[in-house]
């Protein structure tokens, strides 16, 4: 058998072993005087594929010989709080465990698929590579097939809150390293699984592998477009992601300036750097929306200055260059400039960030879409969390 799964491309899954499923079927591994094979199961988003061998699979702390976490993207019966983010351009997978307002006598690690998890983490923090397993990550686009994301490690375990049908609720959350290989042999995986000794079960292993074993992790970079189109700008109209920005552009643009100062003060605290975020007042305030510093801590003790404009315009108005050169004008020297907007940037206004190397990042609809995703301020799939929303745009919000 050579089948391989490749990054990107999408796979047949029927939901059982048989011929033409791409997805159980090939991740089932026929073994010697075993007439089912050790298959991977056909439900939950964390699965797990054992070593055929008892012995071996308890020599190496009962972890698997392979993890398979799916993500599904389109509506489905079964609810699903959780929102995933596969992010490319950095090699990284954010995938949140299993754990479920459910069952009040349920902790968040008495759920089977975060157990397991938890236990990948202790191996990574021992640095028992020889038991941790590699992790494969598929996205479901659609039903009945799976999208192969790519062959990861885990990098480290949070715990952290989220809401279940509005209701509070721990839940682990792991930080996936995507691994620089196109394609992934599945011979490899197979041989794995019918190891009999660990020494054997990496002997097909890619060399990716072996150097993650070795301590060196080679991440997978997407080099993004420096210039980027409308459509990677703001989102599809009948999408989820549409509705969440329709939330934003329904805010007043003093709400709006405020919403993006309060933002800013979230994404700093999950970089764990420190902050020093200010709204501008409302008159008098130059053209500027928000002023600071963001702070590395020692040994660095590093500080980076920021000033920063908000615009709230409807996905069919652009901000151009004019609107670019104000901010870039009102910086002074060591100063970076932000710029975010719900709608999107031309070409032209693009170009001449690039063009004259200017200090600025341009965060456009789609961005916001995606920090509030990634920050946990979602609920449900496309409604902000009013909570926060409404402490993020309150009137005396001025000093963060």
């Amino acid at each position: 058998m050579n089948n391989t799964y490749r990054i990107g491309h999408q796979y047949s899954d029927a939901g059982k072993i048989g011929a033409g499923d791409e997805f159980m079927d090939w991740l089932n591994t026929i073994v010697e005087n075993n007439t089912k094979g050790v298959g991977i199961g056909n439900a939950g988003g964390i699965r797990t594929k054992r070593y055929a061998s008892k012995a071996l699979q308890k020599d190496l702390d009962d972890l698997p010989a392979a993890l398979i976490l799916t993500t599904t993207r389109f509506s489905q019966k079964h609810h699903n709080p959780w929102e995933d983010i596969v992010d490319y351009t950095t090699g990284q997978i954010s995938y949140w465990g299993d754990a479920k307002f459910k069952e009040r006598t349920k902790l968040h690690n008495d759920f089977k698929g975060n157990r397991i998890l938890e236990k990948v983490h202790d191996a990574v923090l021992l640095k028992k590579y020889d038991s941790i397993p590699p992790i494969l990550h598929f996205t479901r686009t659609k039903k009945g097939y799976v999208q192969f994301s790519g062959l990861c490690v885990l990098e480290k375990l949070e715990i952290t809150w989220y809401e279940d049908k509005g209701l509070p609720i721990k839940n682990f959350r792991a930080h996936l390293n995507i691994l620089d290989i196109e394609e992934v042999p599945l011979d490899w995986i197979h041989s794995r699984t019918c190891s009999e000794v660990s020494n054997d079960k990496d002997l097909l292993a890619p060399k990716v592998w072996t150097d993650y074993l070795k301590g060196n992790t080679r991440k997978l970079f997407l080099w993004r477009k420096l210039i980027r189109g409308t459509a990677e700008q703001i989102p599809d109209p009948r999408s989820d992601d549409a509705e969440i920005l329709d939330q934003v552009y329904r805010l007043t643009p003093e709400e709006f300036e405020r919403f993006c100062t309060s933002l800013l003060q979230e994404l700093s605290k999950e970089s764990g750097i420190q902050h020093n975020i200010e709204a501008t007042r409302l008159v008098k305030d130059g053209g500027l929306d928000f002023f600071g510093k963001l702070i590395f801590p020692s040994p660095l003790h590093y500080e980076i200055s920021f000033k920063g404009q908000a615009k709230r315009y409807k996905s069919t108005n652009s901000v151009g260059p004019t609107d670019i050169s104000r901010l870039v004008a009102r910086l002074q020297r060591g100063e970076y400039g932000i710029f975010i907007t719900t709608s999107y940037y031309t070409k032209t206004a693009q170009e001449e960030i690039f063009a004259d190397n200017y200090p600025v990042r341009l965060f456009s609809g789609l961005d916001i879409v995606l920090f509030l995703r990634v920050l946990g301020l979602i609920s449900g799939r496309s409604k902000i969390r009013p909570e926060w929303l409404n402490n993020a745009v309150m009137l005396n919000s001025e000093i963060f």
